[in-house]
């Protein structure tokens, strides 16, 4: 049983550190210690150069030097605090006075490390900065889990509704249909009434795309999941979605993928899905790449999912990325940037992929940086 220090310190290694020192002899003797028990470690000479590096690569954890020039440690201090005021920032100063004390405290700041700096007492600094910030990695992990459960069970019920209702939707529509045909049999070809009875027809066909969508969801394809390979069915998908496109398109993955439970139909739908937007975002062309592996996700994993072996897929497009606002809502039903029509349905894609890994048990997640593409991720569990 590793000790909380143990994974202190194995936390501490995924994280990166801005170190913010203005004399060079000491930031290059900082550098290395600091350099070591991280996975990543950042260095500016001042504070204007520590807050833009700051603002460019988001860090963990800031350690600071007080008195700098152009901008002093405590003012980047603030201005971080007000971007992000979760993140712990360690102060390193040759001053004791009272009144840089008061002012780290009233700016936020709860950790204060005096110079000349014990490195053990630095180092054990930033082993509590990684406590807490895994602390919150956890909590957030267990809320997230929790309403993965919370939306499996509401899937189960959403998937009998939808099975139902498909098919009443069906025979609703095929009903429309017919009686929109005899009725064209009873009017003059050209008419008015026939223009009317056209367009009847032509919006009950684009229905039926609504139609697939609760086929989809019902348990019609929940009941009829295969044990076997998926990347077949998943490069075929995008393939097909891809026809007639200029879209550069490759895969990476190894040939001895492990066999997983899925429904070929739900699986077209989601990745056709996906392959459709990406191609929104690439309207004068661009590359499109899929990659999977094998990964063994523990508690300590930032994935909010189960800990168990998933079978990983990336799907990156070279688009124009999806912007930082509109990020967390991008799963939401009916959500969408484009612009609304007659046809039925815009903004459920998405969620009904959500929908759709949820239920297997597994997570769909995305991730951009505006103007340099976006990246789908997908875990689906592996049987055990």
């Amino acid at each position: 049983m590793k000790s909380d220090n143990s994974l202190d310190q194995k936390f501490l290694k995924t994280l990166t550190v801005l170190y913010v020192e203005d004399d060079e002899d000491t930031r290059k003797q900082f550098t290395e210690f600091l350099g070591r028990p991280v996975g990543k470690l950042l260095t500016a000479a001042d504070g204007v150069e520590g807050l833009e590096a700051f603002r460019r690569h988001s860090p963990d954890i800031v350690i600071t030097d007080i008195l700098m020039p152009l901008m002093d440690g405590l003012t980047m201090a603030q201005h971080i605090l007000e971007m992000a005021p979760s993140v712990p920032i360690i102060v390193l100063t040759a001053f004791e006075q009272s009144d840089y004390l008061m002012r780290a405290i009233n700016i936020g700041i709860d950790k204060y490390v005096t110079k000349p700096v014990n490195s053990y007492r630095l180092f054990e600094s930033m082993l509590e900065c990684a406590h807490r910030l895994r602390a919150e990695q956890q909590l957030k992990l267990q809320h997230q889990r929790e309403i993965q459960e919370a939306w499996s069970k509401h899937n189960e019920v959403i998937a009998i509704l939808t099975a139902g209702m498909a098919h009443d939707y069906n025979n609703l529509m095929q009903t429309i249909l017919g009686y929109a045909s005899l009725a064209k049999m009873g009017v003059e070809s050209g008419s008015e009434s026939s223009n009317y009875l056209e367009n009847i027809e032509k919006c009950s066909t684009q229905a039926n795309e609504l139609w697939l969508m609760l086929k989809v969801l019902g348990n019609d394809y929940v009941d009829t999941t295969q044990l076997g390979p998926v990347m077949p069915c998943i490069l075929s998908s995008i393939q097909h979605a891809l026809t007639g496109t200029s879209i550069d398109f490759n895969s990476d993955y190894p040939e001895d993928l492990p066999d997983i439970r899925f429904s070929e139909q739900q699986l077209q739908f989601v990745f056709s899905g996906l392959t459709a937007n990406a191609l929104d975002a690439m309207p004068e062309g661009g590359a499109l790449k899929l990659s999977a592996q094998v990964v063994t996700l523990s508690e300590h994993d930032s994935v909010p999912i189960k800990p168990g072996s998933y079978l990983h897929i990336s799907l990156a497009d070279s688009g124009a990325g999806i912007p930082c606002e509109i990020m967390a809502k991008i799963f939401d039903p009916y959500f969408s940037t484009k612009p609304r029509s007659a046809k039925r349905g815009v903004g459920l894609n998405l969620a009904l992929c959500r929908t759709i890994i949820m239920g297997y048990g597994g997570i769909i997640t995305a991730e951009s940086t505006a103007g340099k593409g976006a990246t789908i991720q997908i875990w689906l569990p592996i049987p055990g």
